[in-house]
C-alpha cells in the first residue's frame, strides 16, 4: 500500500467507524431499554448483543486509525541501565518525525558489545526480531544491524519484506565478525565498525586481529563534519556514531512512514541531525521496516522503544539478518 493510500485508510478508520461505534451502541441502548420487558425479548437481545459487539469493532478499528495518525510525540529522557541513558524527542519541521537517541558509554565497567552470533549455515544467519535477539542474547538493548538479503543456494525464500519470517536465513552484507570468527565478509562500498576483544573501536581500518565487526552503507558524519551523501529516499533511519576518543557510542533511530505521527527523515537531514547531537563520527545501518530499537524492561522482558513499521503495520516488527547489542554485566 502506497504512503497515500496508508493515510488515506487511516483517516477513514478513524473518522467513519468511530462515529459509526458510538451509534451502534447508542441504538443498542435504545434497543435494549425499549424492548427488554416485552415478550419478544430473547430475539432483541440477540439483536441489542449483535449492535454492541459491531460498535466494539467500530469503535476498536476507529480508535486505531485515529492513534495511528494523530497520536502525540514522546518526550523522555531516562537512563535505561548503567551507562545506557535514553532520550526521544519529537519535530515538525520539515516534517513530523520521532527521534530516538541512545547514548552508550563504552568505558562503564562490565559493559560489552553482543553481536548475533555464527550459525551452522556458512554466512548465514537466522532472521530475528530484535526483541527476540535481546532475550535469547540476554543483553539490556538491542537494534538491528546490516543490510541483508535471501541467503542464496539454501532454499531460504525470498527478502522481500512482506514474505519475511523468522528463523528464515539470511545473509548480512559486509563484514560480520563475531569474537574473532568472520561470519561473513563481502567486499563493498559500505563502512564497518570494529571492536577489538578488550572493547575498543575503530572505524573504516580493520585492525591486525578480527574481533567483533559489523557493517554499514554510508559514511554520514567524519570527524564532525556531515558527509554529503543522499539516496533520495525519506524513510525510517538508523544510524551508528562515536565519539572522538571512542568512549561514547550513540545510535540514533528516526521512525518513518507514519504520516502525521513520524514520516522520515533524508540521508543529508540525518548527518546534520548527528552532528548537532554532537557525534564525531557515524555510519549508516539498515533502516526502513528494519529500523528497531529494543531494550530490557524492569521485569526483564523485551520492551520496544520506537515504532518501528513492518508490512506497513505500525508497532510490528520485522526479522533482520542480524543485530547489536549491549549488556550490562556477565551474560
Amino acid at each position: 500500500m502506497s504512503d497515500g493510500l496508508e493515510d488515506i485508510a487511516f483517516v477513514l478508520m478513524g473518522w467513519l467507524l468511530t462515529p459509526l461505534g458510538v451509534g451502534l451502541a447508542l441504538a443498542a441502548r435504545g434497543l435494549w431499554r425499549r424492548r427488554i420487558r416485552g415478550r419478544r425479548r430473547w430475539p432483541w437481545v440477540a439483536g441489542t448483543g449483535l449492535a454492541l459487539a459491531l460498535a466494539v469493532v467500530s469503535l476498536g478499528l476507529g480508535g486505531y486509525g485515529l492513534w495511528v495518525r494523530y497520536r502525540p510525540h514522546p518526550a523522555v529522557s531516562v537512563a535505561l541501565h548503567p551507562g545506557i541513558h535514553y532520550r526521544v524527542f519529537g519535530r515538525l519541521e520539515p516534517r513530523p518525525m520521532v527521534v530516538h537517541v541512545v547514548t552508550v558509554q563504552l568505558t562503564e565497567p562490565g559493559l560489552s558489545l553482543v553481536l548475533s552470533p555464527p550459525s551452522p549455515t556458512p554466512g548465514c544467519l537466522p532472521a530475528q526480531t530484535g526483541s527476540a535477539f535481546l532475550a535469547e542474547r540476554r543483553v539490556q538493548l538491542a537494534v538491528n544491524a546490516q543490510f541483508f538479503y535471501a541467503c542464496p543456494g539454501t532454499g531460504a525464500g525470498s527478502a522481500d519484506p512482506s514474505e519475511l519470517r523468522p528463523g528464515q536465513l539470511l545473509r548480512p552484507v559486509g563484514v560480520h565478525a563475531v569474537g574473532g570468527r568472520s561470519v561473513v565478509s563481502h567486499p563493498w562500498n559500505g563502512n564497518t565498525v570494529y571492536v577489538g576483544k578488550d572493547g575498543a573501536v575503530s572505524l573504516y581500518e580493520r585492525p591486525a586481529t578480527l574481533h567483533h565487526a559489523v557493517s554499514g552503507r554510508h559514511r554520514l558524519v567524519e570527524a564532525g563534519r556531515a558527509m554529503q551523501v543522499d539516496d533520495g529516499l525519506l524513510a525510517p533511519r538508523v544510524a551508528l556514531g562515536f565519539d572522538a576518543a571512542r568512549e561514547v557510542m550513540t545510535v540514533v533511530l528516526v521512525d518513518g512512514r507514519q504520516r502525521g505521527y513520524s514520516e522520515g527523515v533524508t540521508l543529508p537531514e540525518l548527518s546534520a541531525l548527528l552532528v548537532e547531537l554532537g557525534v564525531h563520527d557515524a555510519i549508516e545501518l539498515d533502516g526502513g521496516g528494519s529500523a528497531t530499537l529494543v531494550t530490557e524492561g524492569d521485569d526483564g522482558e523485551p520492551r520496544v522503544l520506537n515504532s518501528p513499521i513492518h508490512t506497513r503495520i505500525p508497532g510490528r516488527e520485522r526479522p533482520v539478518a542480524n543485530h547489536l547489542g549491549v549488556r550490562v554485566g556477565p551474560g
